[in-house]
């Protein structure tokens, strides 16, 4: 008798587990291959800096060692590297922006980037393709 207990507590044990387990989903990124380009001080020189856009926002664009950084406002910082001339992508796909530059020493392109900002839940992020203002 006191198997048959043990069994059908185990056995309704077993039930519930389950049940739980496909209640329950985790979402992981897949992360993207992307091959870094080495890009050196001075000629990343040309590129870093703040520019302004024109949804009143500024991109940052930053070098810490050997690795090049880019973030919009208080947004987290994206390890970017140079996928074309002028040309950056961040390596884990958030963030992609072309830079074109003109004849004096203004710069003009677009970013597009996945907002980071607390959003409602339920809601995928949105990815927010912008213009440069001026920098």
């Amino acid at each position: 008798m006191k198997r048959l207990v043990a069994t059908g507590c185990l056995f309704a044990l077993a039930l519930s587990a389950y049940a739980q387990s496909t209640e329950q989903k985790v979402l992981i990124p897949a992360s993207k291959e992307v091959n870094r380009t080495y890009m050196s001080p001075d000629e990343f020189g040309k590129y870093k800096g703040a520019y302004e856009l024109s949804n009143g926002k500024t991109l940052y664009l930053i070098r810490k060692a050997t690795r090049m950084y880019a973030r919009v406002d208080e947004q987290g910082e994206h390890e970017i590297t140079r996928s074309g001339n002028g040309q950056f992508l961040a390596l884990d796909g958030k963030m992609w922006m072309e830079l074109v530059w003109d004849n004096g020493n203004s710069v003009s392109g677009s970013l597009n980037y996945v907002d980071e900002s607390p959003s409602v839940a339920g809601l995928e992020p949105k990815v927010i393709s912008i213009r440069f203002a001026s920098r």
